[in-house]
């Protein structure tokens, strides 16, 4: 075991630092706002609290790459309905009372995915708040053990 986990381990996190790593996880419903909470937190509590200063990086780091990912999934979403717009004007040209193609269709329902995709990140940030404020420590997949590894 590192010096990182055990430190994490052993420490006993008191009412105050569950309440900061659980804020630092929650605030991913203020999306872009929630990486500055999981900062702030963070640089305070990096002295007093090894606990909730770990959490809230995780929390920060968790709600910028997943920023990073939602945006590039609305950004490929907004090319792909345009492109269904094409065949729509083309036939609105052909048959002015003819309805949309399918592909049109399509497109609007995948509008699904990026929302969904948000849905089940939030929850996921809201699962870590949970068990942060009952004091139990959280890792991310793959990103708590990167960030552990790394001695953060």
């Amino acid at each position: 075991m590192s010096d990182n986990e055990m430190n994490t381990a052993i420490e006993k996190p008191d009412v105050e630092s569950r309440l900061l790593a659980a804020l630092a996880h929650g605030s991913i419903f203020l999306q872009g706002a929630g990486i500055i909470v999981g900062v702030v937190v963070y640089l305070t509590q990096r002295e007093k609290s090894k606990y909730a200063a770990f959490q809230a990086l995780q929390a920060a780091v968790f709600q910028l790459i997943n920023m990073i990912l939602i945006v590039a999934m609305w950004i490929v979403w907004t090319l792909f309905y345009f492109l269904s717009l094409i065949p729509v004007i083309q036939a609105a040209d052909a048959a002015p009372n003819a309805p949309p193609p399918p592909i049109f269709w399509i497109g609007m329902g995948s509008m699904v995915i990026p929302f969904a995709v948000m849905i089940v990140i939030g929850l996921y940030g809201l699962w870590a708040a949970l068990r942060t404020l009952q004091g139990k420590d959280f890792r991310y997949l793959i990103l708590g053990s990167a960030l552990e590894k790394a001695g953060l």
